[in-house]
């Protein structure tokens, strides 16, 4: 990874304006590269993605929706407990976001809705036929050569030709540090104006991870927001740091996701595992449930898998259900071949693997590949199996050594 005070690169056909409607599917990759604090990261993102930030939080459905419920009195005190909480767990987080509002012009309320996402969406409706029809779906293997992890990253309509790359140095103040803030080197897929990590990236200390959102029928308002969590994630530099981030005693997540991570050892030796996170509704802390896989095929989409959690009901469980059979359906990957055509996958019409009907809510915006034996990250914009990736960004680890 190169770590320059700010540059950006656009991969692919940029073409038309991103602000303007019924453009299409973009094959194009923005890519950010950036150096500063917090604050300064945000900014600068928010500065050179103003029109991306700006074009999204204008068309985004979703985001009218959240602000229904925040100019309502228990949306509103949801609203500033959470914001009270993440200022005081993670307040350099908290200012990146400012600094991405800042750069781009647009309120910070907005942009922290966002990050609450469905903890502020349901805060006054209950109802567990939430509005989702789809999601990431993730297939890994791993082999005495190889490590290759699949992942299509889904989400709604809107968010189609709204997102980047980013690649920071984040090289927290003084008064940052204080507070708990270290030194960061990683790359991450973002939606726009939301903070990286809820999507697919990796750090500089040997963590790759992707994201699958999953969704309980109980939240906990007030409670850390998943993207704070998965932005802290970035952090980590050993399994044990990442597994007390997920668990976040103290207070514990609000709303609930899974993780498919791989770590790289300064030995060489690597690890995969599934990590699926939900809100504890006795105690204040996230329940975590882990599961590593040697010889098994992991696969993973937007319902949890071993963890006994009430879900939701409606079409994104049965999205879910569909695309796992799906993908079921194939012989166990054993190549990077076999999981570019499990990730491209359209046996089930209404719930593909890769979504791409004009009139789904939710759509498979990109796909990624992490092949790391060839240490490279490869992002797709159409199907994988019939396409060249758009990206290809080279994996680096140079601080394993630095780990403690």
């Amino acid at each position: 990874m190169c770590f320059w005070n700010v540059s950006c690169y656009c991969f692919g056909q940029a073409g038309t304006s991103l602000s303007e409607k019924h453009i299409g599917r973009r094959r194009v990759v923005p890519v950010i590269y950036l150096q500063g604090s917090h604050y300064e990261v945000g900014y600068d993102v928010g500065r050179n993605f103003a029109s991306i930030i700006q074009s999204f939080l204008k068309t985004y459905q979703g985001l009218k929706d959240f602000e229904r419920e925040y100019n309502t009195p228990s949306g509103r005190a949801a609203y500033d407990n959470t914001l009270l909480n993440m200022k005081q767990r993670y307040p350099y987080y908290v200012k990146e976001i400012q600094g991405v509002a800042d750069g781009a012009k647009v309120p910070f309320y907005q942009l922290f809705l966002l990050h609450m996402d469905d903890i502020i969406g349901t805060i006054n409706d209950k109802n567990s036929n939430r509005i989702d029809d789809g999601g990431c779906s993730d297939i890994a293997f791993k082999s005495p050569e190889n490590v290759v992890l699949g992942h299509t990253e889904d989400a709604p309509m809107e968010t189609l030709n709204h997102f980047y790359i980013m690649s920071a140095h984040v090289i927290p103040t003084p008064e940052d540090r204080e507070l708990g803030a270290v030194e960061e080197r990683f790359a991450s897929l973002c939606y726009a104006g939301q903070l990286p990590g809820y999507t697919m990236g990796f750090n500089e200390y040997g963590l790759v991870f992707t994201i699958n959102t999953l969704r309980p029928l109980v939240l906990k308002p007030g409670n850390t927001p998943r993207m704070f969590i998965t932005r802290a994630l970035l952090t980590a530099r050993t399994p044990a740091e990442a597994e007390k981030i997920l668990l976040d005693e103290g207070l514990g997540i609000g709303n609930g996701f899974s993780t498919n991570v791989i770590w790289t050892f300064e030995n060489g030796e690597r690890d995969l595992m599934n990590i699926e996170v939900a809100p504890d509704l006795t105690a204040n802390k996230s329940i975590l449930n882990i599961q590593k896989y040697t010889n098994d095929t992991l696969m993973h989409c937007n319902a949890y898998l071993r963890e006994r959690v009430q879900e939701v009901t409606g079409d994104i469980i049965e999205s879910s259900v569909t695309r796992m059979k799906a993908i079921r359906r194939h012989a166990p990957p054993r190549s990077r071949h076999d999981i570019e055509r499990v990730l491209s996958d359209t046996t089930y019409k209404d719930f593909p693997v890769f979504q791409t009907r004009l009139d789904a809510p939710i759509q498979t915006i990109a796909a990624g590949i992490f092949d790391m034996s060839a240490k490279t990250w490869s992002i797709y914009i159409d199907k994988p199996d019939s396409s060249e990736p758009v990206a290809l960004l080279p994996m680096t680890f140079s601080q394993l050594n630095q780990n403690h």
